[in-house]
């Protein structure tokens, strides 16, 4: 399992290259607006993080998130929130 720092790094690693910065110029709190980051590479972004990490999180969903500190937080919460029973057992009934 991925700690949400690690997750966080990796997120700010990702923003920082599509956006030619460097990842500790992010921080936390700073509006992705602030950087110029567009829906568009946000986008981009999160299919390289779902991929990555094997989930599933709507990109409406993701653009709620302004932040890192929000934007991390939420990858993390969808990496350890377990499947719904009836996703787990293949729907099936008994």
């Amino acid at each position: 399992m991925h700690s949400r720092e690690e997750v966080k790094a990796d997120l700010a690693s990702r923003i920082a290259k599509a956006m030619y910065m460097e990842p500790g110029e992010i921080g936390d709190d700073d509006l992705f607006s602030d950087f110029g980051l567009e829906s568009v590479t946000l986008a981009r972004i999160l299919k390289d993080v779902c991929t990555a990490y094997n989930c599933d999180i709507p990109i409406a969903e993701f653009l709620h998130r302004q932040t890192l500190g929000e934007a991390s937080e939420l990858v993390h919460s969808k990496l350890t929130t377990p499947a719904p029973a009836s996703a787990a057992s293949g729907g099936a009934r008994s």
